[in-house]
């Protein structure tokens, strides 16, 4: 399969679509890592989909890239793996191949920076000062388009996820109403309610609602 626009359009939309400066380092080897796997794996019958090993910059490739996204399901998150690696893969015959930023291959002495950047062991400087992190990532970008695909590595792989996700049924929640996705239709209360929320309601503040 091949790319319908420039890998320097698409460095540019993927920057446009995260939100930070043109030549984060992430984006601009996460780009090349998609370009690489989609060279690799050719034309596909079926429907294209993806798995990224990390939430960071490389997600955000490959949803540009690809058109595979979290909201039509055919990007799955494997971030729980913590690699700075993707898969692109036929989702019918769950053929595909997976493409790494391999450290083994990347020179401390030829590529410092861009060695420190993928342990995260650069200077402390980059999570404080922003000019610093900014002069950083320029330097893992340049020591990376210097070797390009020869840091990169890859090998073919089949798949476990499913075809398609189950469709869950939705299920009122017996304490606040909110309908929410539950494995059986059986009365229940919601992760929030059970404890499980990632908000708190202020004391005092009543709901927005009527």
């Amino acid at each position: 399969m091949h790319l319908d626009d420039t890998l320097e359009n698409y460095m540019r939309k993927t920057a446009d679509f995260h939100g930070c400066f043109k030549k984060a380092p992430g984006i601009v080897i996460g780009c090349y890592m998609v370009e690489y796997a989609l060279e690799l794996l050719g034309d596909v019958e079926g429907t294209l989909n993806a798995v990224s090993e990390t939430r960071v910059c490389l997600s955000d490739c490959i949803q540009v890239m690809t058109g595979c996204t979290l909201g039509n399901k055919h990007l799955k998150l494997a971030d729980h793996i913590g690699r700075y690696a993707c898969s692109i893969y036929d989702r019918d015959t769950r053929r595909g191949v997976r493409v790494y930023l391999d450290l083994s291959k990347i020179d401390p002495e030829r590529c410092p920076e861009l060695h420190a950047f993928h342990l995260r062991q650069r200077d402390p400087r980059v999570l404080s000062d922003m000019d610093f992190r900014k002069r950083s990532g320029e330097k893992v970008v340049a020591e990376f388009l210097r070797v390009k695909r020869d840091v990169l590595s890859w090998h073919p792989v089949v798949v476990s996820y499913r075809r398609k996700d189950p469709m869950d049924p939705s299920v009122p929640c017996t304490r606040c109403g909110e309908p929410f996705l539950k494995k059986s239709p059986e009365p229940g209360a919601c992760p929030a309610c059970s404890g499980d929320s990632y908000y708190a309601i202020p004391e005092g503040e009543g709901s927005g609602g009527s």
